[in-house]
């Protein structure tokens, strides 16, 4: 589980950020006592907070401390702990000459968090080759930054990030981790960067509708729109391209197939280069070819509806997910769904498995995720074609379909308790389309920090 989502789900439970990082700085200040002298690299975010925490805690009870803080945009912990840190103890820096590590017996490696990806730049680059060619005992915080500081020991919080660490709790619960909460929908959308371009968040194609229903493709399609996905393209039957309503935003390809969809009419969805695939809400089932031949490709997908009752099994694999209700399920496992089945299932057939229900459960076979939001009013039609897209949507971003279907449960069942809040009883799958930017403006503003 992302480290980011486990901290914002912590805060949802009661646990502000603040006392989170007081804990962990306290925690890898109290493996550094033995030092004598000890530098602490400090980068922009958390994990940086963390060190400064550690620096001025060592420093309290009478240790040599100076923490080296990395000039530039920080988080607004970071910003509050730098500014809690004495003037003496403290020294900004711009790159790594400026960083003099002689005279230091421990080095605290808190650059950069554990969930770092993408390709190592300088300054941080030259930075840890630094802390590399010190002669010093290195200690990191979490992980070693990039995967590239040679750490003599490792400090984890709450879980072990790498192998051989030692693992320090810092008072997160376990509800963080057991349930879907707002910070699994900030890890899902990821950050925009200013030189960006269409198409760079997310092309996915939805597969859907045929001439028995004609509304469940529009709204898969609408909600995978406001989920952030750049380009949402549906493909449907003839019939269903000429009767749906207009949408300036969704980009619409007929089908040759005038009724229902056709295994043919994949050939061409199949070899375009879309990020993710929604197949299922509305087709009926004269489509089982189509199901087989979508799961023999290689792309990522999310099976919703008609297409989880024409699949089988065997079919699944990586890079599914599908997303059954109770009778969905047990036409497709042979039995009833509950935790422990649910992840021998996605385990076994390597698909990530999310279950509709009172309850939602989602897992990748790794880890079961339990979701609670949602409230009784969400069972009026068409919610599950919302929840479809919603998951497609985020997946055509993240390319991660645990992260995409443990966010996707979470933010459906938000967007549902705000459009119940607005309509009860009275409340349509289509006035949930409105919602979904507030319920993603709700998760997103926990923790912000």
């Amino acid at each position: 589980m992302d480290v980011k989502a486990i901290d914002i789900n912590a805060v949802w439970w009661g646990k502000p950020l603040e006392t989170l990082m007081e804990n962990a700085g306290k925690a890898v200040a109290k493996h550094c006592k033995n030092h004598k002298k000890v530098a602490v690299i400090c980068g922009l975010g958390n994990n940086g907070g963390d060190g400064l925490v550690c620096a001025r805690l060592l420093s309290k009870d009478g240790i040599n401390a100076k923490a080296y803080v990395l000039e530039g945009e920080r988080t607004k912990l970071n910003e509050l702990n730098l500014k809690l840190l004495d003037e003496k103890d403290k020294s900004l820096f711009q790159n790594a000459d400026e960083l003099d590590l002689k005279e230091y017996d421990l080095i605290v490696d808190a650059l950069i968090g554990a969930g770092f990806r993408g390709e190592l730049r300088e300054p941080i680059k030259s930075i840890i080759k630094k802390i590399n060619e010190s002669d010093a005992e290195k200690l990191s915080i979490d992980s070693p930054s990039a995967g590239e500081v040679e750490a003599d020991s490792v400090v984890s919080l709450h879980i072990k990030k790498i192998p051989g660490a030692i693992i320090e709790d810092i008072g997160i619960p376990d509800e963080a981790m057991i349930y879907c909460g707002p910070g699994d929908v900030q890890v899902a959308i990821p950050k925009r960067r200013y030189d960006s371009h269409k198409g760079d968040y997310g092309k996915l194609a939805i597969v859907a509708g045929s001439i028995d229903y004609i509304g469940a493709p529009m709204l898969a399609a609408n909600a995978a729109l406001r989920s952030g996905a750049d380009l949402v393209t549906l493909y449907t039957p003839s019939y269903v391209a000429q009767n749906i309503e207009y949408n300036p935003n969704l980009i619409v390809r007929s089908l040759k197939s005038e009724k229902y969809i056709h295994e043919k009419d994949l050939d061409e969805i199949i070899s375009n280069d879309y990020d993710a695939i929604l197949f299922g809400n509305g087709v009926g089932k004269q489509s089982k070819n189509a199901v087989k031949k979508l799961l023999q490709s290689d792309k990522l997908i999310v099976l919703d509806a008609d297409g989880i009752s024409m699949c089988e099994k065997e079919w699944l694999r990586e890079g599914v997910i599908i997303t059954p209700h109770k009778k969905e399920y047990e036409k497709l496992f042979g039995v009833e769904p509950d935790k422990e089945n649910i992840l021998e299932n996605a385990k076994k057939y390597k698909a990530v498995i999310l279950a509709k229900g009172p309850i939602d459960y989602v897992s990748d076979g790794v880890e079961i995720r339990e979701n609670k939001s949602g409230n009784p009013n969400m069972t009026v039609g068409g919610t599950g074609d919302v929840l479809a897209g919603l998951t497609a949507g985020l997946l055509a971003q993240n390319h991660d379909c645990q992260k995409s279907a443990t966010a996707g449960a979470f933010l459906t069942g938000v967007t549902g308790d705000m459009t119940a809040t607005e309509f009860g009883v009275s409340m349509n799958a289509s006035d949930m389309i409105d919602y979904i930017p507030y319920a993603i403006q709700a998760c997103q503003q926990i923790g912000e920090k």
